[in-house]
């Protein structure tokens, strides 16, 4: 009897012993005696962001608002070179040198998703990103119900024009359709007797020497119904005919041709030639009235051309469209696979995403917002306005190798130009060689 009494004393002992050990752990953890255990520290961790566009300066707000709830996380901002950035997220995940943090673009998704983490649900559903972002960003950014990016701001082509060359020419209104175009742009440019062109109304029609042609020319293609590639992405399909009514008609070939009679000296829209400057230059310069171009081109027009009035409108779409069709291209914020600190940056990226940031590169870099909520105050906005707008019905296509398919197509544009072959001709060789780069 005393021996069971003084088992169950002894048992007792044990467990207050455990108790007392775990309350003082406890205690330890709340009043930060333990190192880096207090409430919203826990272990140090330094995330390692690539960015393009902009400085540190842009970042440093964001970072250290961020790093006043989470003071155990830091940042190691690189800014990267955009010509060779892609070659290097490559080469760096070969070598082991991973950052946590990259700028992902709105094409990669078939190149590279392979290379990225997934967005974990229980930061954010498929249905709130779809509730938050445009639908382009779902087609950019999701595969098989899965997000691999997130966007924090977006871009989509516009129509930039001169005012005062507007104005000179008599012209009140940005044109709203291709044919209200072309009416404009003879207004704009001019040419000598010997049929050299003098004036140019708008960068049009070449490649070399036009940014972003390629994706002018993948939206003129859209606009009218093109194609680009076939339902499994196997293969492109921009060369093939469609049938409206009981007639078909290759809408591919007939963009490809609208577009390169900028080009051509023989046509009534001739505006531009491989001789002239770079479209971006040339447009600040004086020397063009009109160019497609995205919201990042604002602040370097604004600042190499402060006395210029630029005018910024929605891009033409064809006479009697129904709904209209805009190009988007711009970059979203991802993790690579490979990265240790793989929560704590997509935790990062979530923050990223809110309204306040949204707002804050509008206002700080003139960046169109990637927010539903947000784009629609911004449509208010003089500057960005338009691509607010634009945004909203803007898409792109399936590319399994954006650089190639860039290249291919400005290929295409300078078969027709400067070989003279026919449309139909470059049409099918691009097509050809796009598909052998969905095939690889």
């Amino acid at each position: 009897m005393n021996i069971g009494t003084y088992q169950i004393t002894r048992g007792m002992l044990i467990m207050a012993g455990a108790i007392i050990v775990i309350i003082l752990l406890l205690a330890s953890v709340f009043l930060g005696i333990l190192p880096g255990s207090r409430p919203g520290q826990g272990a140090k961790t330094e995330l390692e962001f690539w960015g393009l566009f902009d400085g540190l300066d842009v970042w440093r707000p964001i970072f250290d608002a961020y790093q006043k709830d989470n003071p155990n996380i830091s940042f190691n901002y690189v800014q990267m070179n955009s010509d060779t950035y892609e070659r290097d997220f490559i080469e760096a995940l070969a070598s082991g040198k991973r950052p946590d943090i990259i700028m992902f673009h709105s094409s990669w998704l078939p190149k590279h998703g392979n290379k990225i983490s997934l967005l974990p649900v229980g930061l954010m559903a498929l249905k709130e990103f779809q509730e938050t972002f445009p639908d382009v960003a779902t087609t950019n950014f999701v595969s098989k119900n899965q997000v691999y990016a997130l966007p924090v701001w977006t871009d989509v082509l516009a129509m930039i024009y001169n005012k005062d060359l507007f104005n000179t020419a008599g012209i009140a209104t940005p044109p709203k359709t291709w044919d209200e175009f072309i009416k404009v742009v003879q207004k704009l440019s001019s040419k000598d007797k010997s049929g050299n062109l003098t004036k140019s109304g708008v960068a049009l029609g070449a490649a070399d020497n036009i940014n972003h042609s390629a994706d002018i020319l993948s939206l003129l293609m859209m606009q009218v119904g093109t194609k680009m590639t076939s339902d499994d992405g196997a293969e492109a399909a921009f060369d093939q005919s469609v049938r409206v009514g009981s007639e078909s008609f290759l809408p591919g070939e007939s963009a490809l041709r609208f577009y390169t009679d900028f080009a051509n000296p023989k046509s009534a829209v001739y505006s531009w030639n491989n001789n002239q400057h770079n479209s971006l230059d040339a447009f600040i310069s004086g020397q063009t009235a009109v160019i497609f171009d995205y919201a990042l081109a604002i602040p370097e027009i604004k600042k190499k051309a402060p006395n210029l009035k630029l005018g910024i409108a929605k891009m033409p779409q064809p006479t009697g469209a129904t709904k209209a069709v805009n190009y988007a291209d711009y970059w979203g914020y991802a993790v690579p696979g490979a990265s240790k600190n793989s929560e704590a940056a997509w935790k990062f990226l979530i923050y990223l995403t809110r309204k306040d940031i949204n707002g804050y590169f509008a206002n700080t870099v003139l960046r169109p917002a990637a927010r539903r909520d947000v784009i629609a105050e911004e449509q208010l906005s003089a500057d960005l306005g338009v691509f607010a707008e634009e945004i909203l019905s803007a898409v792109n296509w399936y590319q399994a190798d954006p650089l190639e398919t860039e290249k291919i197509f400005k290929e295409m544009i300078n078969m027709v130009v400067l070989r003279g072959e026919k449309p139909a001709d470059a049409l099918s060789d691009a097509a050809a060689k796009v598909t052998f780069l969905m095939k690889k």
